[in-house]
């Protein structure tokens, strides 16, 4: 039996004839299986001769089965080379499908991001605009909104940022628009605004996060300084009494106010009782380090520096005892918040005093010395001299010791002399608004300076023009009594008259001005002479 081509084994057909075949020749006789051989000869003649008949007359079957054997071996062959070329691209292939793959992975990942991205759309546009959401609110002082923007940016920024270069780009912009906003807030801070306005810049200063307690003190003191500063820089410094008094009233308002807000904002001697001005002042020094306490040491020392550069342009003593006084009410203004100044005032206020005083009695020596050097020395006419001694009957003794103090009218034959003691007795008018007791000496001397220079003066002219030598021509009698007269007028008359009026401005001034030592000079050298004359 053959095998079937296409099968893996005998073909069954064949095995079951096999099979009968072996059974019928068990079966036969001896005869029989003698007679077999030939039987299978005769049968295989017939079958040969059977197939060869076939052939002949089935030739053209066999032909055309032979072609279609060779295109089918073709055809094999052909599939065969295809398939050995596929088997050969099968890895390209593999790996363009597993680059497909990716690819695909991608694009699906892609898409459903893109699905995402559509979804929250909205949301994202929001966030996108945030920094110009931030800086729309800060153009329209909207503070708490853009605050809250940048909350929301940080808190995203914390999760995200490191993974998201967007959100990254978004703080970075949360973080400029912050940065506008505190330099807002502190140009906010240098202007004029009330208590309320600062609690909410300092509140959103705080929610900020940007400077810390001590440093937020710290600025808050440093934009008040310079609002402040900037007011004062405002004033008109043109007249310096009107200066002084706006100055004055500017550092009443504003350091009550800046003490106040302070303690208001950051809660340090919030009781603000007048009785415990100081003790306010020493909590507050220790619980914030001595912030508020520095800057008003700083503030106070501008403050009294300028009025001690403005003073000396004061040239009347009435304008000084009203800006003393209006100082004065200052200090005792800021003594509610522990900044009394008021002790010192008075050295400041003295020495522009005394500069007026000693400016008055230089001008009134200066003018008498220019007097005496061109004055035509002549007598009273008599009806004159004898009213004036009438008047001096009448009023008292030539010192001036009447109760109201009034000038002796014998000084009215004198003319310089009486001038002088009109220059003198206006700087005593003067002197009276701002007579401080530490004043009492030295002003005492000026007098007396002022006195001596004047006698020393008519000493001049004595020996100038009434010192007769070898071949000077005498000057008369008249004209020689005359400047007698002005010497006794200023050393008997004039200069004990300005001695007590002295002690009117000083309460016991009048012991400190010796003017017998001023005038001994003269007494001595002129007044003797023109008596022995």
């Amino acid at each position: 039996p053959g095998v079937s081509p296409g099968f893996d084994g005998p073909s069954t057909m064949a095995v079951d004839a096999d099979e009968t075949y072996l059974s019928d020749l068990l079966s036969y006789s001896l005869e029989r299986l003698n007679k077999e051989p030939e039987a299978l000869a005769n049968e295989e003649t017939r079958l040969r001769d059977g197939v060869r008949d076939a052939a002949v007359r089935h030739y053209r079957a066999f032909v055309d089965a032979g072609g279609c054997y060779q295109s089918v071996r073709d055809e094999v062959r052909q599939i065969q080379r295809g398939l050995e070329a596929m088997r050969a691209s099968l890895p390209e292939l593999r790996a363009g499908c597993q680059r497909f793959a990716g690819r695909a992975e991608e694009i699906s990942r892609a898409r459903a991001l893109n699905r995402r991205t559509l979804a929250a759309q909205g949301t994202l546009l929001d966030l996108l605009e945030t920094p110009q959401l931030q800086e729309t609110c800060l153009r329209h002082g909207n503070y708490d909104e853009a605050l809250d923007l940048e909350a929301r940016v940080e808190k995203l920024a914390a999760l995200h940022a490191a993974d998201v270069p967007v959100v990254a780009e978004l703080a970075e912009g949360s973080k400029r628009s912050s940065r506008v906003m505190l330099r807002q807030l502190l140009t906010r801070l240098r202007g004029a605004i009330q208590l309320p306005e600062c609690l909410r810049i300092v509140g959103y200063l705080r929610r900020m996060s940007a400077l810390d307690e001590v440093g937020l003190r710290r600025t808050f003191l440093r934009c008040r300084e310079g609002h402040v500063a900037d007011a004062v820089a405002d004033l008109d410094d043109g007249n310096a009494y009107e200066y002084l008094k706006r100055l004055t009233d500017l550092h009443r308002v504003h350091l009550f106010d800046v003490v106040m807000q302070y303690r208001a904002i950051f809660g340090d001697g919030a009781d603000g009782d007048e009785d415990a001005g100081e003790d306010a002042g020493e909590d507050a020094e220790g619980a914030d380090g001595g912030l508020l306490y520095g800057w008003s040491a700083h503030r106070v020392g501008e403050y009294i520096a300028l009025v001690e550069k403005t003073l000396p342009r004061i040239d009347e003593g009435g304008a000084l005892a009203s800006v003393m006084e209006h100082c004065g009410y200052c200090g005792g203004s800021l003594a509610r918040v522990g900044l009394d100044f008021r002790p010192m005032l008075p050295p400041l206020f003295a020495d522009a005093a005394r500069g007026i005083f000693t400016r008055a009695m230089d001008a009134a020596a200066g003018e008498f010395e220019r007097t005496v050097e061109t004055h035509r020395w002549a007598t009273a006419p008599s009806s004159a001299a004898a009213r004036a001694k009438e008047r001096d009957r009448d009023g008292g003794d030539g010192g001036g010791g009447g109760a109201d103090a009034a000038p002796p009218y014998a000084l009215l034959e004198h003319v310089p002399v009486a001038a002088l003691t009109n220059g003198i007795l206006a700087a005593l008018n003067d002197l009276r608004h701002c007579a401080l007791p530490q004043l009492r000496q030295p002003l005492a001397d000026e007098l007396r300076a002022c006195v001596e220079r004047c006698a020393h003066a008519l000493m001049r002219v004595e020996a100038r023009r009434f010192g007769r030598g070898p071949g000077e021509e005498d000057p008369g009698a008249g004209t020689r009594a005359a400047f007698t007269g002005a010497c006794k007028a200023l050393a008997e008359v004039a200069a004990p008259y300005l001695e007590v009026c002295y002690g009117r401005v000083f309460r016991g001034g009048e012991k400190l001005v010796d003017v017998r030592g001023a005038v001994a000079g003269l007494k001595s050298s002129i007044v003797s002479a023109g008596l022995r004359g």
